[in-house]
């Protein structure tokens, strides 16, 4: 394997993304949290009337290393870049479709700017750090928010996660430390209680 090659996630990418998420999850000291199976990322991100999520995905290439940019398959530009193995320990070429990295990635929108994106995921398989790889498809998704007209790219990074120093090196503004701004969520048992909470309200107003 001589390189990576950077290109837009299929369908049958799920199954591989899938494990990477895994990845990701027990890296970030949360394994027990991806309840997400591989039919549902089929579903919610390739469904051709309304996919909920986009993706990038980095594999092996057999394109000679270096800074060189090459077209794939679909006649996209791809960026090429010396990589090792994956941490499966496998190198021979009847694994190259084994994913090295992913960024998962869907539109927001904002009131004050209008259409934003956000990264939801970026993940780079061990193997494979430190050579320019996380930098390629990091900007892979800022170019696609540029092009797309967006105002902002938005994530959020847990504060041990030393990918903050490379973020800033990006450009990317703490938000929570320049603006103040604090992320909330609502899980899934706080969401049912609100709506049982509005079905009590339309069953005493009937």
């Amino acid at each position: 394997m001589n390189g990576f090659t950077i290109r837009e996630a299929r369908r049958e990418d799920c199954r591989e993304i899938r494990r990477l998420i895994q990845e990701l999850a027990s890296y970030s000291q949360y394994p027990e949290d991806p309840a997400i199976e591989t039919d549902i990322l089929e579903e919610d991100g390739f469904n051709p009337e309304h996919p909920y999520f986009y993706c990038f995905v980095a594999e092996r290439s057999l394109e000679d290393s270096g800074d060189a940019v090459v077209p794939n398959n679909s006649g996209e530009f791809s960026d090429i870049g010396a990589c090792g193995s994956s941490n499966t320990g496998t190198s021979d070429d009847s694994n190259a479709n084994i994913l090295l990295g992913y960024a998962l990635y869907y539109y927001t929108y904002s009131t004050w700017k209008g259409k934003a994106l956000y990264l939801e995921d970026l993940y780079i398989t061990p193997g494979c750090r430190g050579q320019g790889l996380g930098s390629a498809i990091f900007n892979r998704v800022a170019k696609r928010a540029f092009e797309s007209r967006c105002s902002r790219l938005d994530f959020a990074v847990l504060n041990w996660n030393p990918a903050r120093d490379f973020y800033k090196a990006k450009g990317a503004i703490d938000i929570t430390e320049e603006e103040g701004w604090h992320h909330y969520r609502l899980d899934r048992e706080a969401l049912a209680k609100l709506a049982l909470e509005v079905n009590k309200v339309n069953v005493n107003n009937e």
